[in-house]
């Protein structure tokens, strides 16, 4: 992914000097697709329902557990619901590091911004219990200020309070603080909050949805992150 790479800038506001930076999870650091699927396969044939492909539990990743969950499953029926969830959880936390990695070059982001002392922090709509494990054994390298999942329906993206929580702990107002995802709910939870938007194509969504979403600015390479955040 590194290479010579046009950032596509969809807003024409100014820069602002490096100050913080939220990062998204799945699909914006990690990619976690193949665990997800095989775990979320793993559930669907146990309760007799047909596999999905890949790139069909790509499109439905992003909104928090227990909608993958209806949406893979078809299930409404809260008690059955909940049953597949907890399912879901515990084939889950067996198989999150089988095939799940950082993406190439993240590491170099990363290596960059520590080195300038830019405090930068993880929101998920990932549950909680997978979000801080994934974060300490892939991601121990790196200090971040706030490390949090989804724990309930009203706190997760887009709903803006745990980002703007972030600012607060990174010692900054909301719009000193860039919000970096993969998705159009990211780029949501960042405009609600009044920060300014990356979106990484490399990730779970696709380009026009992305361009459609209309945040500050569509990368292609991970290092464009940097040269965006420090003004270069």
């Amino acid at each position: 992914m590194h290479g010579t790479v046009t950032i596509q800038f969809m807003s024409h506001a100014h820069a602002a000097d490096p100050t913080g930076l939220i990062f998204d999870l799945d699909g914006t650091l990690i990619d976690t697709l193949d665990d997800i699927a095989d775990s979320l396969n793993l559930v669907l044939e146990e309760s007799g329902s047909a596999r999905l492909s890949r790139m069909h539990v790509r499109s439905i990743i992003g909104e928090g557990l227990t909608n993958l969950i209806r949406r893979a499953s078809g299930v409404d029926r809260q008690e059955e619901l909940a049953r597949l969830v907890s399912r879901y959880r515990t084939i889950y936390r067996e198989r999150m590091f089988l095939h799940t990695r950082p993406y190439p070059g993240i590491a170099d982001v990363l290596d960059a911004l520590a080195e300038r002392r830019i405090p930068m922090c993880v929101l998920s709509n990932k549950s909680h219990e997978f979000t801080v494990p994934m974060c300490e054994k892939l991601l121990s390298k790196w200090s971040f200020v706030r490390v949090i999942g989804a724990t309930d329906e009203a706190s997760r993206k887009p709903d803006p309070r745990n980002a703007i929580e972030m600012a607060r702990a990174m010692e900054l107002d909301p719009h000193q603080v860039w919000f970096v995802g993969d998705s159009n709910v990211d780029v949501q939870t960042g405009r609600n909050a009044g920060m300014r938007t990356v979106a990484v194509t490399w990730g779970l969504r696709d380009r026009q949805e992305l361009r459609e979403a209309k945040p500050y600015a569509l990368v292609d390479d991970p290092m464009q992150i940097v040269h965006i955040v420090l003004g270069g």
